[in-house]
């Protein structure tokens, strides 16, 4: 798959953007020459992420200290928020703050990052070789300017859920594109206790986004062309905008604007839609004990539009990035340190011990894996298909623009056309 790089027209508006206080950053420690050219003593790091992943990340972490002793890794975990953590790194990055090395950051806010200087460059320390070993789209989220300015940690990926036990008791396969997955809307209608065709996240918020790009890029459509520029308001961006509007309006549950994750996932579990577009973790919870759908359900590509050519799902995940102001020793240590935790042995008990997608296309082969998640035998053409959102230093301004406009034509307080046509102003403004 070819990567798309982020785009050199997106110029840094970061300072501007800055409302917090600087002031209120922890120390600015500056970690002495001493300390890190000491052979005797280890060089320690302090790794920095949010405490949904803590004790996973923990017990990855105790390891790798127990397995040598050149470095060392200590931790500071933040809220599980990601506009907390979010703002915490930028204080600190921005008042060229040291006492962090290593960040877990969200894909999403790695362009913003590079783009203001604040991180390291990674691509001496990844080859072209390395780098094609793991997920194309991961490698993408963690490249600005062509230059590798993170890596990737672990990934998600979106897929679509179907009730596996209605399309088999009406003899269907699976449907390949949205129009064949309405088509099917009379013949489902009351089967084991079915009453809509999907279900999804159209509420006001990054989920709407995740969502919506994934119509455009699966009706061959684009938000940034091959130059950076922002092409919003195309034939087949309409096409795929009026396709999400008519699953709202015809498809779906009446309260589906109103939608993220947890509201969608309960309609699929009490049985009542035939399929749910939904992250990929969504497989163990459909098959817990209690759901009305264990057992029932099958995993397939998201659907692709009329001028579609192709399935992508949208990208999440986090990614390691390193503290540009930290002085080299302290860098060569945080390397060490990210090469440790996207090793094949480690991406695979990540993933073992806390079910998140890994990075590296190795691990979904393995036995073990596959024996914890059976459905990434067909989830693993998926996410090498998965896609990031749009690349931008910009993108809390863009993601804004995308889900007012996009949930208001969903809404049906303006058209589609008019709701294209702002999000496309928006971004050129953005793009000056």
């Amino acid at each position: 798959m070819k990567l798309l790089k982020a785009k050199k027209f997106w110029m840094p508006l970061i300072a501007g953007t800055l409302v917090f206080s600087l002031a209120a950053c922890g120390g600015n420690s500056t970690k002495s020459g001493a300390e890190a050219t000491d052979s005797k003593e280890a060089v320690t790091i302090t790794f920095s992420f949010d405490q949904g992943i803590g004790q996973p990340a923990q017990t990855l972490i105790d390891e790798y200290n127990a397995s040598q002793d050149k470095y060392v890794v200590k931790t500071k975990i933040l809220p599980q928020d990601a506009n907390v953590v979010h703002d915490d790194f930028v204080n600190k990055l921005a008042s060229g703050d040291t006492s962090v090395d290593v960040m877990a950051l969200d894909v999403v806010y790695v362009a913003e990052f590079a783009a203001a200087g604040w991180l390291a460059d990674l691509t001496p320390h990844f080859d072209q070789a390395t780098q094609d070993l793991y997920l194309p789209g991961t490698i993408e989220t963690a490249t600005y300017n062509d230059q590798l300015v993170a890596f990737p940690w672990f990934t998600n990926a979106s897929a679509l859920f179907y009730r596996k036990d209605v399309l088999d008791q009406l003899g269907v396969e699976p449907p390949t594109t949205y129009q064949g997955w309405m088509d099917l809307q009379s013949q489902v209608q009351g089967v084991n206790d079915v009453q809509y065709t999907g279900v999804f996240q159209a509420a006001l918020s990054e989920a709407l986004v995740c969502n919506w790009v994934e119509y455009v890029a699966n009706n061959g459509g684009e938000i940034l062309d091959a130059s950076g520029k922002p092409v919003v308001n195309s034939e087949n961006n309409a096409e795929a905008t009026q396709i999400m509007l008519d699953l709202v309006k015809n498809y779906a549950p009446e309260g589906v604007t109103t939608y993220n994750e947890p509201e969608s996932e309960q309609v699929f579990l009490d049985g009542k839609a035939l399929f749910i577009r939904d992250w990929s973790g969504f497989w163990s919870q459909a098959n817990k004990e209690g759901s009305k759908v264990k057992d029932k359900v099958g995993v397939t590509s998201l659907p692709v539009g009329p001028k579609g050519t192709e399935s992508h799902s949208t990208l999440g995940g986090l990614n390691l990035v390193i503290n540009k102001s930290i002085d080299d020793a302290h860098k060569e240590a945080a390397v060490d340190f990210i090469k440790y935790l996207s090793s094949e042995s480690v991406q695979k008990k990540m993933n073992l011990i806390a079910a998140q997608p890994p990075v590296l296309k190795s691990v979904y082969q393995d036995s073990e894996v596959l024996e914890a998640n059976p459905f990434y035998a067909d989830f693993y053409e998926i996410i090498m298909n998965g896609k990031a959102r749009p690349m931008s230093p910009q993108y809390a301004r863009v993601s804004d623009s995308i889900q007012r406009n996009i949930h208001s034509a969903l809404s049906e307080n303006v058209d589609i056309k008019t709701a294209l046509e702002t999000i496309q102003s928006d971004l050129e403004a953005l793009s000056k």
